[in-house]
């Protein structure tokens, strides 16, 4: 991605290679029109709810991947042997996990 810097000189830009390019007329009249003043700063409103998403992904980023002290146990119960299978229970999930998708 090609991120442009804007130079002393006007409508000349460097890019992050360092080349310079000449985007003087690169403006179209409509685009000119609606161009803010030097000096005029833009206003960004955010709501409350992507203020709440927000604060939701931190905590989620926050959140470990998964427990270890489950996996703990389960390792120490497959070493020992007294880990069991229930093969109707991984059926019956099996199926309404189908049957969601549908």
């Amino acid at each position: 991605m090609d991120i442009n810097k804007t130079s002393a000189s006007l409508g000349a830009t460097t890019n992050s290679s360092g080349k310079k390019t000449d985007n003087s007329n690169t403006l179209t009249s409509a685009e000119q029109h609606n161009a803010s003043p030097a000096g005029e700063s833009s206003r960004v409103t955010v709501t409350d709810s992507a203020l709440k998403l927000l604060e939701l992904e931190k905590a989620l980023g926050e959140m470990p991947s998964f427990d270890p002290e489950k996996v703990a146990s389960i390792k120490q119960a497959l070493s020992d042997g007294s880990y069991t299978i229930n093969a109707s229970r991984i059926a019956e999930k099996l199926i309404k996990f189908e049957r969601d998708l549908a």
